[in-house]
């Protein structure tokens, strides 16, 4: 509520009645558009993670894979840097009966594919179009080139716990102690065995893995083709307000990637302020104020606000469906 006052604050004139006003003229092909490629964002993710489990010898159903990604989405919207969102995924995992192991070495795949797809994404669009880039502001520039480095040292990192997976162990470890230290946990070593079982598991699964390269690959163009459909938002936007898909319809694609690499990495729930900020100073440069601003207020709102919604009813509806099969369970 506060980004959206701000919104409409810097906007001067603009109204929500305006907002609707744009969306009633609008194309309803192109707004069925921009739904489908915020459904697509939520959707891949869940194909991918599925793709992954099916080769690790869990195989799950499409709407279970789609709940993994919807836990995903959802609590990495509500957390700072989206730190949430795979703790979250990892629980709804487990809730079916996926081994630790496996559970540990398809979310990690996942991430590093997923980040991977991102920087590729990235540097495409400074080599494509380095003159967008070069328009933006001093803070925009600056938060866009932390996100591209912060992004290779997340892949370079995620990609050691790959090959290296007694880190996570010792991680694991280090950290029950501590809580121990703390009263916070009542057996460590316990905890740590389980911790070693799920370690061997990783391992193995992980050693799997890297033999099959054209699963990875598969994985690799799914994350893409999510990326790509999240930043093809605007752009859909902008063809049902009567926009083009010409030259002006490329840099606004990426502008939209460039904005979603400089907000990836801040530590605020969503990137909250800082998404908002990027769109509108590169929406800016291309558009007059009034519709740079009106363009950016419904992108943001399809994109994130909406897809969010979406995510946390797929969430809500899983979860309360898994609590009326228990009882049924129970009461037989």
């Amino acid at each position: 509520m506060l980004t959206l006052r701000a919104v409409f604050s810097a906007a001067g004139d603009l109204t929500p009645a305006e907002i609707f006003g744009a969306l009633e003229q609008a194309s309803p092909l192109w707004l069925g558009a921009s739904l489908l490629c915020m459904t697509g964002f939520i959707v891949l993710e869940g194909l991918a993670l599925l793709y992954l489990l099916r080769h690790l010898h869990c195989p799950r159903g499409f709407f279970r894979g789609l709940r993994y990604s919807a836990a995903d989405q959802f609590f990495s919207a509500i957390t700072p840097s989206a730190t949430g969102g795979q703790p979250a995924a990892a629980l709804v995992m487990r809730n079916h009966q996926v081994p630790g192991g496996v559970i540990t070495a398809a979310l990690l795949l996942n991430l590093v594919l997923y980040t991977a797809a991102t920087l590729t994404i990235g540097v495409v669009c400074l080599i494509w179009k380095p003159g967008v880039f070069l328009a933006f502001d001093g803070f925009s520039k600056a938060l866009i080139v932390f996100g591209m480095a912060a992004l290779t040292v997340l892949t370079l990192l995620f990609l050691g716990l790959l090959k290296r997976g007694e880190l996570l162990y010792r991680l694991g470890w280090r950290l029950f102690r501590f809580l121990h230290q703390l009263h916070l946990m009542r057996d460590p070593d316990r905890w740590s065995r389980r911790l070693g079982h799920m370690a061997e598991e990783y391992g193995t699964c992980a050693r799997a893995m890297a033999g099959k390269p054209a699963v990875l690959v598969t994985v690799f163009l799914l994350n893409l083709a999510q990326r790509i459909a999240q930043i093809t938002v605007p752009l859909t936007l902008h063809c049902a307000m009567g926009g083009s898909l010409g030259a002006e319809g490329a840099e606004l694609w990426v502008v939209q990637a460039l904005a979603q690499i400089g907000s990836n990495c801040v530590p605020i729930p969503g990137g909250m302020g800082a998404a908002d900020y990027l769109m509108l100073d590169g929406f800016g440069h291309l558009f007059s104020d009034g519709y740079a601003y009106q363009l950016q207020i419904l992108s943001r709102g399809v994109s994130f606000y909406v897809c969010t919604l979406v995510s946390g009813l797929i969430v809500l509806i899983g979860f309360l469906s898994g609590r009326f099969q228990a009882l049924r369970e129970k009461e037989r």
